[in-house]
């Protein structure tokens, strides 16, 4: 009878509990489709690689080429100069380019494919290669089949004419007769870096928004407990007001998020050559925006959130989402495409993007603006939403 008791207590406690209704019942099959989402998209066969092709051959094969691989739904190829193809991996606009040099159906004293490749994203070129063979299999047998040819005849010499008939009616099977062989076909270009390594601070940035984000509704979530204890309805009706309040804890938390910034990038510097020093002023910059639009996503949801437990399930659900969908455990190129999208709405993706900028390809303030102005954005639209929903409160009381 005394355990009935227990158990209805503990159901109609839980009832009335909105935030433990959400974390129970609402946040895991959330997270699950999420997460799955995510996750899916990062085996390699469906994940959409963004292409900056050129060539530098008048070879019909090179045209054919680049059609058909253009034509595959998980290519996203655009065709540039020569010229601008490694411009557009440096600055992040493709994951990785690709450069026509050579007749792709004929013997050549080097690799007819030149793949420039950004070692921050050393699995778009995998992907691209692994897709190039599959061009050259399903798509283009017969050209495969001539280049290996010609580079017999360059070893052996030339084919008899009932040789050359026989390799014709090959070609004209190829379908039906391709084989996976052939000599060298693709060589690979990384662009010059610095010693640091890609993934290292890629993967720094992103664990420094996860846990500025953390941090920060951690630190915001001092709002409710002082709205319990009566401090907060002290500090409203002192000088300076509601203004003073969100200001102050604006203020704190980035100072809090530098704090936390410059112990893990130490460690990035010290134990992996992560260029944060010859970096700081941009650096810097980066972090103060970052920790900004933490304490700008933080304070709001500590803002609306009546109990502890409220922030603690609102905050949890928030860092998970935006950690996941902006980047801070897979990179977003890997993810479907929608995913990316959504990403781009997220501070996370604009912080990483904006760590990775500073620390690993060395840009300046000017290239920089546009993702620290949409990171500090967000932390003026979070104070303003936390300012008019305290006056509220306020006014209501």
């Amino acid at each position: 009878m005394m355990m009935g008791a227990i158990v209805r207590a503990m159901a109609l406690t839980l009832m009335r509990d909105r935030g433990a209704l959400m974390m129970t019942f609402v946040l895991p099959p959330v997270l699950f489709i999420l997460f799955a989402a995510v996750f899916a998209g990062t085996g390699g066969e469906s994940s959409a690689i963004k292409i900056a092709a050129a060539r530098t051959t008048e070879a019909p094969s090179a045209t054919a080429f680049l059609t058909a691989l253009g034509h595959a739904s998980d290519n996203d190829l655009i065709l540039v100069t020569p010229e601008e193809v490694r411009a557009q991996v440096a600055d992040g606009r493709a994951d990785v380019g690709l450069v026509v040099r050579g007749d792709v159906a004929a013997a050549t004293d080097r690799p007819p494919l030149l793949v420039i490749t950004d070692p921050a994203r050393n699995v778009a070129a995998a992907l691209l290669s692994a897709r190039i063979q599959r061009v050259f299999t399903d798509d283009l047998p017969g050209l495969a089949i001539r280049r290996v040819a010609a580079q017999i005849q360059v070893l052996v010499g030339a084919f008899s004419p009932e040789q050359t008939s026989r390799l014709e009616q090959s070609i004209a099977r190829a379908p039906e007769l391709v084989a996976g062989g052939g000599a060298e076909l693709m060589e690979r270009q990384p662009l010059t870096r610095r010693r640091s390594e890609p993934g290292v601070s890629y993967y720094a940035g992103a664990i420094a928004m996860l846990f500025l984000l953390f941090s920060a509704v951690q630190g915001a979530g001092s709002l409710v407990d002082e709205r319990r204890s009566g401090v907060f309805d002290r500090i409203v009706m002192s000088r300076g007001g509601v203004l003073a309040l969100v200001g102050g804890k604006l203020a704190f938390l980035i100072l809090q998020g530098l704090a936390l910034s410059a112990v893990l990038f130490a460690v990035a510097q010290i134990v992996y050559g992560v260029n944060v020093l010859p970096n700081f002023w941009t650096f810097a910059a980066v972090a103060v925006a970052a920790s900004a639009a933490a304490a700008g996503i933080a304070l709001p949801l500590a803002a609306v959130s009546r109990t502890r437990q409220q922030a603690q399930t609102l905050s949890t659900f928030a860092v998970l989402l935006l950690s996941a969908v902006g980047g801070s455990m897979v990179p977003r190129f890997l993810m479907p495409e929608w995913l990316q999208q959504a990403g781009v709405l997220t501070p996370t993706a604009w912080g990483i993007e904006a760590f990775q900028g500073a620390l690993w390809r060395g840009e300046g303030m000017a290239t920089l603006a546009p993702s620290l102005l949409i990171l500090l954005g967000w932390a003026a639209a979070g104070a303003a939403v936390t300012l008019w929903f305290i006056r509220r409160q306020v006014r209501l009381a």
